[in-house]
């Protein structure tokens, strides 16, 4: 294990008892959410801001609020992050009305999707977002009816949030879907090859290029006797922008792992949780490398994503937003010291030839 993991591993889990000791009545998998919410942004879990940002929330919200249910912890260690809980919380409220203008049910995913537009600053084209968002959501929908449900409105948030457009997005998805189904013929479900192709849609980049990296770690990963199966196969997207050997990846994913079985996280039994764990380690595997890949390196380097479809584990999405936000920035920083780099060679060029 790397120091750097062992590090996010660590960190993790002085995160998970905190909160986990204050927030007792809550689920683990909600204990587990918030600390990896803290780990994605290299902080120590705030307890005291936790039960500050508990009391705007209930100042804000209705007792029987989605905004109290199945997000909340996410909800507040995301309120914890900001440096204004109270407005932060206000944007996430009318981002939310607009999502869910049309719909006669609440919905969580809608409001932690209104949780990842707020992130990124974009409440003021929030319109324009959730436009295309709709757009993008009704052609997923035409296409793969049985597949495309209301757990795919936190992905289709952060499509629409890119600048890529509908028709591109949709090609890519489509093609993946193909690709591993029909030509690699992979035995994994389709809403968790869904669940990869939403991710791998969201950067340039050739699409079975990109399929083709997240096998090579999927393979490697199986001969470990490993079972990868639901947003543990849809994780792997996040791993692909790693420039170590799928050995070295799956070596690191093995570590992980056993880290987190050590720390016995769950109650239930071992043999419905191994995914759940491989996903947790998948994370902070990809969280501890903080590097990105040339696929990774167009103008939307401030984007997040939630691989997570089941309700029981939705305030996981703001897990990944903090894992790929840090994926993406490095990108972006690195591009950034390249470009300054190579105006500074022209410069100084020009300078010798004059």
């Amino acid at each position: 294990m790397t120091d750097s993991l062992r590090t996010k591993c660590e960190l993790f889990e002085r995160n998970r008892l905190a909160i986990s000791k204050k927030f007792i009545f809550e689920k683990d998998l909600m204990n587990i959410a918030a600390g990896l919410v803290f780990t994605g942004a290299d902080k120590e879990a705030d307890i005291d801001k936790l039960i500050e940002c508990r009391s705007i929330l209930k100042k804000h919200t209705g007792i029987f609020s989605e905004y109290r249910e199945n997000v909340k912890l996410a909800l507040l260690s995301e309120m914890a992050l900001t440096g204004d809980p109270e407005q932060y919380i206000e944007d996430v409220k009318d981002v939310y009305n607009k999502l869910h203008k049309g719909h006669f049910r609440d919905n969580s995913y809608m409001v932690l999707a209104a949780m990842l537009l707020c992130d990124f600053g974009r409440q003021n084209d929030a319109d324009a977002i959730i436009e295309k968002h709709n757009e993008i959501l009704q052609r997923m929908n035409k296409l793969h009816p049985v597949l495309t449900d209301s757990a795919d409105i936190s992905y289709v948030i952060i499509l629409a949030l890119s600048d890529r457009s509908a028709d591109t997005i949709i090609e890519d998805m489509t093609t993946c879907l193909d690709y591993l189904k029909k030509e690699l013929k992979i035995k994994i479900s389709s809403d968790s090859i869904q669940g990869l192709s939403e991710i791998l849609a969201l950067t340039d980049g050739d699409i079975r290029e990109k399929c083709d990296s997240v096998m090579k770690i999927y393979d490697t990963l199986k001969e470990n006797k490993a079972e990868i199966d639901g947003s543990a196969f849809s994780a792997l997207a996040m791993l692909i922008g790693i420039s170590e050997p799928p050995e070295v990846i799956a070596g690191e994913i093995k570590e992980a792992d056993k880290f987190l079985k050590s720390c016995k996280l769950f109650k239930d039994k071992e043999s419905e949780n191994k995914g759940k764990r491989l996903m947790f380690a998948e994370l902070l595997v990809a969280s501890s490398y903080g590097t990105g890949s040339p696929m990774i390196n167009n103008a939307f380097v401030n984007t997040a994503l939630s691989v997570i479809k089941a309700q029981q584990i939705a305030a996981m999405i703001s897990v990944f937003a903090n894992v790929l936000c840090g994926i993406l920035g490095a990108v972006a920083d690195k591009k950034s010291s390249e470009t300054s780099d190579d105006e500074s060679e022209q410069s100084e060029s020009s300078e010798f030839e004059a």
